[in-house]
């Protein structure tokens, strides 16, 4: 029974852990981006108020890449590499929850709401950074679109699910009931995440358990040495082009989510619990939708999958703009509310792998966090950017500057050439490589070389030298990736 709580041997438990630990990031989510910016809607606060309210709640998500380095730096390896951080951040979800409590009159203390908001997102960032981490060490690459597929759709289900339930609790039992019963939540997700380890032979506390763990895995990396790396690996073609990418698709992201409420409540007529119940059904379409993407994303590639899912985002924008006339249709604003709530863990499934495709094992921490936090930047931008245009500009013109934005999104993913990008790093490297034989455990294939990392275990691979041929090794698992020709060199 044991062994089957072991990430690292299980691709079932790898899915499901992703897929609990982004539900807990959904729940602050649908109860401070959704449910209490329609709460306040109704409430009488302003949509500019509102605005600058999402904008702030969601600066820790910008600045998360802070930690990662840290997260690199200082490890338990006696407890996995990233699980102590991952607890300790879910830990203090849990409790900074509580701190709603606090709010008894939100038109009167939006400082104090913004301030606790703060504080709760700033646990579950950490906590975003310390799972992704996680995943990419412990996934192998042909894992990948379906483990984001899970993550995603455990978010989305996270926060329909919490948006929901957020907006009827909000609105007969008041703040302190919700805080509690997302609280409570949040601590069954932490005993979860008590029960399972990384790998084979950690401690599931700081204090007790086995003590076989090899200590192999308790390298010192120097902040020299991490920031060292993520120069190096930031400053690629596409590396660059995903920043921009992730900071437009936070741009629109943050925009259309700070609308939504705000138009669904002064616009077309919808109360809290409405348009809680709408995004939470809708939610959990967009999940089990973005679950089916995992495998379309490992056959077409995730830039294909993102252009498509943001062309039917632009469609959507610039189509509500122009039918003013059917505003009082109460079945058209329905499908239309729906459709963007739906679309939103269809494209974040698709950016997640775009993301992760370009990160490195040994800073995955770092670096994907640096992907996050440039989108989330975005997304603050996003959100203070409507509540200006809120004050000045009638609704069809706000509609369209979202369309707007999604095109942009599409200029810059044009410029988006991951493999064309591997191939010419593995030919400044080798002079030769167009693809590469590779072999580790039980897993072989052909995969692109630019990515060097273990098909197996995702780690990072060295160069060594076998009978006067340059083959690759990974680190951890000591799987060997052969080059084109050089097994048939090698067995002569």
């Amino acid at each position: 029974m044991a062994a089957t709580l072991i990430l690292a041997d299980s691709p079932r438990m790898r899915y499901l852990t992703g897929a609990l630990m982004y539900f807990a990031q959904g729940i602050p989510y649908g109860l401070l981006a959704i449910a209490i910016p329609a709460w306040l809607a109704s409430q009488g606060v302003g949509a500019g108020d509102i605005g600058s309210y999402l904008a702030v709640i969601v600066l820790p998500w910008a600045f998360k890449l802070v930690t990662g380095p840290f997260m690199d730096r200082f490890q338990l390896p006696s407890m996995g590499a990233r699980r102590p951080w991952v607890l300790g951040a879910q830990l203090g979800l849990t409790v900074s929850l509580l701190g709603l409590m606090l709010i008894k009159n939100p038109a009167e203390q939006m400082g104090l709401l913004m301030i606790v908001g703060v504080i709760i997102n700033s646990f579950a960032a950490t906590q975003d950074v310390a799972v992704d981490g996680m995943a990419i060490d412990l996934t192998p690459v042909n894992e990948q679109g379906r483990l984001n597929a899970f993550m995603t759709a455990g978010k989305a289900a996270g926060w329909s699910i919490t948006a929901s339930v957020s907006g009827l609790l909000l609105v007969n039992f008041g703040v302190e009931v919700t805080a509690i019963v997302a609280s409570v939540v949040a601590g069954v997700i932490f005993l979860y995440g008590v029960a399972v380890l990384e790998r084979e032979g950690e401690h599931r506390l700081p204090w007790g358990g086995t003590r076989k763990r090899a200590r192999a895995r308790a390298t010192e990396v120097s902040f020299g040495a991490v920031f060292k790396g993520i120069g190096s690996a930031m400053w690629q073609r596409a590396a660059l082009v995903v920043l921009m990418i992730m900071f437009v698709d936070g741009l629109v992201t943050g925009y259309g989510q700070a609308l939504m409420p705000v138009a669904a409540v002064n616009l077309f007529g919808y109360t809290t619990d409405q348009w809680s119940n709408l995004v939470a059904v809708m939610g959990l379409v967009g999940a089990g939708i973005s679950l089916g993407l995992g495998p379309l994303i490992d056959r077409f590639g995730a830039k294909s999958m993102l252009m498509l899912n943001i062309s039917l985002l632009a469609v959507h924008a610039f189509l509500i703009a122009q039918t003013q006339h059917l505003w009082v249709d109460t079945t058209y604003v329905r499908v239309m509310l729906s459709i963007w709530v739906m679309m939103l863990p269809v494209v974040m499934v698709c950016s997640l792998a775009l993301a992760m495709a370009v990160c490195s094992s040994k800073l995955s921490a770092t670096q994907f966090a640096i992907f996050m936090s440039t989108a989330n930047l975005g997304h603050a931008a996003g959100a203070k950017l409507f509540g200006m245009m809120a004050e000045r500009s009638p609704f069809d013109v706000i509609y369209m500057v979202l369309g707007a934005l999604v095109v942009v999104m599409m200029v810059v993913l044009v410029a988006y050439r991951q493999r064309d990008d591997a191939r010419e790093a593995a030919k400044k490297r080798r002079g030769k490589r167009a693809h590469a034989l590779a072999a580790a455990g039980s897993r072989s294939g052909v995969f692109w070389s630019g990515a060097m990392r273990c098909p197996k275990c995702r780690a990072d691979m060295e160069v060594v030298e076998v009978e006067g041929q340059e083959v690759d090794r990974c680190l951890q698992c000591h799987g060997l990736w052969f080059d084109a020709g050089e097994m048939e060199a090698l067995a002569h």
